[in-house]
């Protein structure tokens, strides 16, 4: 995650934002805390016309796909100035992120659970149109497909002939002759994703979009590195001629047939390292001892006030304040508590206030402290 710039909001609607996980041609995507403290993913839209368009087909699609296999849609906020969709936060990184390859065993469970997911997707009628190791996310119980903001459901009509979207690189060959991504796509796609996870590289790379278009057209990824039972299936999947492709769903029972793997078994548990930020303050407040500990709610109540809508939020609060009538040792304790909390709270010269307000959702404990006070 990386933290809020300056034009980013603090909050949005009921959301206190927290860092940013990702941006796109369509927004930005947000760690947020709803009311209860609840860890979510708030993607804010552009405000264009067709960033509308395609937000509200994204939450059709992405509400038809069963939610064990992609990021449950919380709630969709369709008509303000900036539209956004809340989902199912996913602890861990994406396959692209995760900084490390897959193989034997390891790569057919990573490669039937995607599959496993595909089907899915397919079997709800929406053909993805954009499945990338970005948009696979290796969560604690399995890998999670996300990002449904180009999907198409297979009763939509197409909007023109020739319309190129997606990631070039996972893109099938027919859409750069200016035929429709069809659900055979989806699955060219699930065979570089594949080989992605082998290698950690892009199957067709290229130096320019020339490049990747005459590899996914004419060339045929080195797929030696792959499992013998695994590499007929990615072969397959790869064909030129969308309709040699097999179906997801046959993929699928290909993969867990006879001698196959468990769906996701051995693909999870990755997401340990992706802790929430209450469990970041918490973690703070454990290594703090006991002076500082008591101090610690002192110091962050000074740092909240109620806002005009009645709700508690941020303040900046000046180090006299902090100590005033304080003992040198107490303002020693004090300035251990900041140290402590430095990811959370943005110490100045003259200042101290929260630099993620998002901590009065995120961190029970504060909670606590404020309705107590």
């Amino acid at each position: 995650m990386e933290p809020l710039n300056a034009e980013d909001p603090q909050r949005i609607g009921e959301y206190w934002l927290a860092g940013r996980l990702g941006e796109g041609g369509q927004g930005v995507v947000y760690e947020a805390y709803d009311a209860g403290g609840t860890r979510v993913a708030l993607k804010l839209l552009h405000a264009d016309g067709r960033a509308r368009d395609r937000f509200a087909k994204e939450a059709a699609a992405a509400a038809r796909v069963a939610s064990f296999c992609t990021a449950r849609v919380l709630a969709v906020e369709p008509d303000g100035r900036r539209p956004y969709l809340v989902s199912e936060y996913v602890p861990g990184p994406s396959l692209r992120r995760a900084g490390r390859t897959f193989a034997g065993d390891e790569l057919h469970r990573l490669a039937t659970a995607i599959a496993t997911a595909l089907a899915a997707i397919h079997e709800a009628g929406v053909i993805h149109r954009d499945l990338k190791p970005d948009n696979v996310l290796l969560g604690p119980d399995g890998p999670r497909v996300i990002d449904f903001g180009i999907a198409r459901t297979a009763e939509m009509s197409l909007t023109g002939t020739g319309e190129v979207s997606g990631t070039p690189s996972y893109m099938p060959p027919e859409v750069f002759t200016g035929q429709r991504a069809g659900m055979p796509g989806d699955v060219f796609a699930w065979g570089a994703v594949v080989v992605f996870a082998a290698t950690g590289e892009d199957p067709f790379r290229a130096d320019n979009l020339g490049g990747v278009m005459h590899r996914v057209l004419s060339s045929r990824p080195d797929l030696s590195m792959l499992p013998e039972r695994l590499r007929p299936l990615v072969a397959a999947a790869l064909e030129k001629d969308p309709s040699a492709r097999p179906a997801a769903r046959d993929l699928l029972l290909a993969l867990v047939g006879p001698g196959g793997e468990p769906a996701v078994n051995g693909v999870h548990a990755v997401g340990a390292n992706d802790p929430a930020l209450g469990t970041i303050a918490e973690d703070a407040y454990a290594s703090l001892g006991p002076q500082e500990r008591e101090l610690a709610a002192e110091v962050f109540l000074r740092l909240v006030t109620v806002g005009e809508d009645g709700q508690e939020t941020g303040r900046g609060a000046s180090r006299a304040e902090l100590l005033d009538g304080r003992s040198a040792e107490e303002a020693a304790a004090v300035a251990r508590v900041l140290r402590a909390f430095a990811y959370v709270v943005a110490t100045g010269e003259e200042t101290v206030e929260l630099s993620l307000p998002a901590l009065l959702r995120a961190w029970p404990r504060l909670r606590r402290w404020v309705d107590d006070d």
